[in-house]
Protein backbone atom coordinates (compact mmCIF):
# COMPACT_ATOMS: atom_id res chain seq x y z
CA UNK A 1 0.00 0.00 0.00
CA UNK A 2 3.05 2.28 0.58
CA UNK A 3 4.33 1.72 -2.23
CA UNK A 4 1.20 2.23 -4.64
CA UNK A 5 1.47 5.97 -2.64
CA UNK A 6 4.64 6.38 -3.12
CA UNK A 7 4.06 5.93 -6.74
CA UNK A 8 0.77 8.19 -7.03
CA UNK A 9 2.76 11.16 -5.52
CA UNK A 10 5.26 10.71 -7.80
CA UNK A 11 3.18 10.85 -10.83
CA UNK A 12 1.05 13.69 -9.38
CA UNK A 13 4.28 15.69 -9.03
CA UNK A 14 5.40 14.84 -12.46
CA UNK A 15 2.10 15.74 -14.18
CA UNK A 16 1.69 18.96 -12.50
CA UNK A 17 5.75 20.10 -13.53
CA UNK A 18 4.69 18.76 -17.01
CA UNK A 19 1.45 20.33 -16.84
CA UNK A 20 2.68 23.77 -15.61
CA UNK A 21 6.03 23.49 -18.27
CA UNK A 22 3.79 23.33 -20.63
CA UNK A 23 1.87 26.00 -22.59
CA UNK A 24 1.16 24.15 -25.51
CA UNK A 25 0.48 20.19 -26.60
CA UNK A 26 4.32 20.44 -28.74
CA UNK A 27 5.33 21.25 -25.50
CA UNK A 28 4.50 18.06 -24.03
CA UNK A 29 5.85 16.25 -27.24
CA UNK A 30 9.22 18.04 -26.31
CA UNK A 31 9.42 16.80 -22.48
CA UNK A 32 8.26 13.23 -23.42
CA UNK A 33 11.58 13.62 -25.61
CA UNK A 34 13.58 15.47 -23.40
CA UNK A 35 13.33 13.40 -20.96
CA UNK A 36 14.94 10.36 -22.53
CA UNK A 37 18.61 11.38 -22.49
CA UNK A 38 18.43 11.79 -18.35
CA UNK A 39 16.88 8.70 -17.86
CA UNK A 40 20.71 6.88 -17.89
CA UNK A 41 21.75 9.40 -15.66
CA UNK A 42 19.30 9.30 -13.55
CA UNK A 43 19.93 6.04 -12.99
CA UNK A 44 23.00 5.72 -12.48
CA UNK A 45 23.19 8.83 -9.97
CA UNK A 46 19.81 9.62 -8.28
CA UNK A 47 18.22 6.27 -7.97
CA UNK A 48 19.09 3.24 -9.24
CA UNK A 49 17.87 0.29 -6.45
CA UNK A 50 14.74 2.52 -4.37
CA UNK A 51 14.59 -0.28 -2.32
CA UNK A 52 17.31 1.37 -0.19
CA UNK A 53 15.22 4.88 0.21
CA UNK A 54 12.26 3.33 0.98
CA UNK A 55 11.07 2.24 4.89
CA UNK A 56 11.73 -1.37 5.93
CA UNK A 57 9.02 -3.61 5.03
CA UNK A 58 7.98 -1.82 2.04
CA UNK A 59 8.64 -4.70 -0.45
CA UNK A 60 7.62 -8.25 0.09
CA UNK A 61 10.33 -10.87 1.02
CA UNK A 62 11.39 -13.42 -1.95
CA UNK A 63 11.06 -13.59 -5.49
CA UNK A 64 7.64 -11.49 -5.55
CA UNK A 65 9.68 -8.73 -3.70
CA UNK A 66 12.38 -8.29 -5.93
CA UNK A 67 10.28 -8.24 -9.00
CA UNK A 68 8.37 -5.27 -7.06
CA UNK A 69 11.94 -3.58 -6.30
CA UNK A 70 12.84 -3.64 -10.28
CA UNK A 71 9.34 -2.25 -11.38
CA UNK A 72 9.63 0.51 -8.73
CA UNK A 73 12.97 1.29 -9.63
CA UNK A 74 12.16 1.47 -13.00
CA UNK A 75 9.24 3.64 -12.44
CA UNK A 76 10.79 6.02 -10.16
CA UNK A 77 14.00 6.79 -12.76
CA UNK A 78 11.32 7.35 -15.45
CA UNK A 79 9.16 9.74 -13.57
CA UNK A 80 12.70 11.69 -11.96
CA UNK A 81 13.59 11.76 -15.13
CA UNK A 82 9.98 13.59 -16.73
CA UNK A 83 10.72 15.66 -13.72
CA UNK A 84 13.60 16.96 -14.84
CA UNK A 85 12.70 17.20 -18.42
CA UNK A 86 10.08 19.48 -17.06
CA UNK A 87 11.74 21.22 -14.90
CA UNK A 88 14.85 22.24 -17.59
CA UNK A 89 11.32 22.89 -20.41
CA UNK A 90 10.05 25.32 -18.11
CA UNK A 91 13.44 27.24 -16.33
CA UNK A 92 14.45 27.51 -20.48
CA UNK A 93 10.86 28.66 -21.57
CA UNK A 94 10.97 31.41 -19.05
CA UNK A 95 14.09 32.36 -19.60
CA UNK A 96 13.41 32.84 -23.29
CA UNK A 97 10.62 35.05 -22.41
CA UNK A 98 12.42 36.92 -20.27
CA UNK A 99 15.12 37.50 -22.59
CA UNK A 100 12.35 38.17 -25.78
CA UNK A 101 10.48 40.55 -22.80
CA UNK A 102 13.91 42.81 -22.28
CA UNK A 103 14.83 42.87 -25.80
Amino acid sequence: MMLAIYGVALSAVAGLLVWCASARWRHILVIAVLWIPFFPLVARWLTGDVSRYLPQGTFSEGAQGKDVIVIASAYSTIMIAIVIAAVLFWAIRTGWKLIKDRG
